[in-house]
This record gives structure tokens, C-alpha cells and sequence, in this order.
């Protein structure tokens, strides 16, 4: 997923394993299809990734302007060769420390559990539509890649622009210098710490004596 500050997103690109797109396939406007060996976002696709974000800005005349990458620790993210390209678009990349993404990353913080929300809703939907039917062996029938991707899309579309924004102020990416919207830090902060708590708690059996000094 690539989206701005001001909440505003582009296409998402979704990666399946394979080499190519299935006869018969159709992909939705709006969504991008890459494949891979694997299915798995690898180092030359993040330079892909990289070119294809510069045409993305090149189109806009941002191209002269600096920007910024929010990543996590993904070793893909790491390679020297990424990085150079990075570079050489006049892209910073941010490396967000491992164990502080639910923290510091927008996308974990407030971004893909309405996102998978939304794509466990067009599943059910396609289910409840009968849309798996059954194969000679009994078995369910597995959804097309065009289906998948048409769901994507309808949750994609679905996160609005607000919850994107807010998601980098609540990892403190675009708050005011003056502090004034910290809260938005903090809250998330607690929730993590009262979730280690409920974690801890459960862990402990009946007879587990409890010291409270």
C-alpha cells in the first residue's frame, strides 16, 4: 500500500506466486498485479516498487522534491542495492526498529485491521453468493485471482482518507512540534501496555498469588 500524509492513496499492488496472469483473468482498474516466484515481496521487486512510485511522482512534478519512506525492518527493505535506489530517486528511507511497529508504523497501528475487516466482509459475501462452489472431488473451489483482486480494491476504497492521516499522527510522523497532539501517541502507547497486561494476566493460573504492594 503507498499513501501520502494527507491520507491520500494510490492503487494498491498485490503480488501473487506465479509468473503471469491466468487466461481468462480480468484485473479490476485500480488495482496493480505483480507476480513473483514465491508470491513474496523480494529485494528486485522493491526496486521495481521504487521506479514505479518515481513515475508516480514524476507525473505529479514532484519528482525535484524530496520525500521520505516510512518502512519497517523487512530484510528487503535493507539491501544495499534497495537502499541505493532509494538514493538515487531522492527518496530518505526511515527504518522503523524491529518490535515498535505496532508503535511506529501507520499501517499496524490504524490501517490493516479495518483493511482485513473489509476483505473478510467481500469474502463472506462471495461465499454467502455461492461464489466457491464445489469442485468434482467434493472440495471447495478456490477464488480466482480477479475475484481477490476486486476485493482489494472495495476494501482499499474503503479506508478513507482521515483514518490514513490520522494513522501518522498517532505514530507521531506528522504531529505538531509543540506537543499538542501527543495524546494521540499516548493512546496508543496504553492500549499496548493495557493488551501486555490482559496477555500477562491470562497466563497466570488460579494458583498464582498476586502481591499488590
Amino acid at each position: 500500500m503507498f499513501y501520502y500524509l494527507d491520507g491520500s492513496k494510490y492503487s494498491a499492488i498485490c503480488i501473487f506466486k506465479g509468473k503471469q496472469l491466468p487466461r481468462g483473468e480480468v484485473i479490476p482498474k485500480g488495482v496493480i498485479c505483480w507476480f513473483q516466484e514465491n508470491g513474496w515481496m523480494t529485494s528486485d521487486l522493491m526496486k521495481k516498487y521504487i521506479e514505479f512510485l518515481f513515475r508516480l511522482r514524476m507525473a505529479e512534478n514532484l519528482s525535484k522534491e524530496s520525500a521520505m519512506m516510512v518502512y519497517d525492518s523487512f530484510w528487503g527493505h535493507l539491501k544495499e542495492s534497495v537502499k541505493d535506489k532509494f538514493k538515487q530517486y531522492d527518496f530518505h528511507l526511515a527504518i522503523i526498529p524491529a518490535g515498535l511497529i505496532s508503535i511506529c508504523q501507520p499501517l499496524d497501528v490504524s490501517i490493516n485491521k479495518p483493511f482485513k475487516d473489509n476483505m473478510r466482509k467481500e469474502w463472506h459475501e462471495w461465499m454467502c453468493q455461492d461464489g466457491a462452489g464445489e469442485i468434482e472431488a467434493g472440495n471447495l473451489k478456490r477464488a480466482r485471482i480477479s475475484d481477490v483482486y476486486g476485493w482489494v480494491k472495495h476494501s482499499w476504497d474503503a479506508i478513507s482518507d482521515q483514518i490514513i492521516f490520522n494513522s501518522f499522527k498517532k505514530c507521531a510522523i506528522l504531529n505538531m512540534l509543540d506537543g499538542s497532539e501527543d495524546i494521540m501517541v499516548y493512546e496508543e502507547i496504553n492500549k499496548l501496555i493495557a493488551k501486555i497486561e490482559e496477555e500477562n494476566l491470562d497466563k497466570l493460573d488460579d494458583s498464582t498469588e498476586i502481591v499488590d504492594n
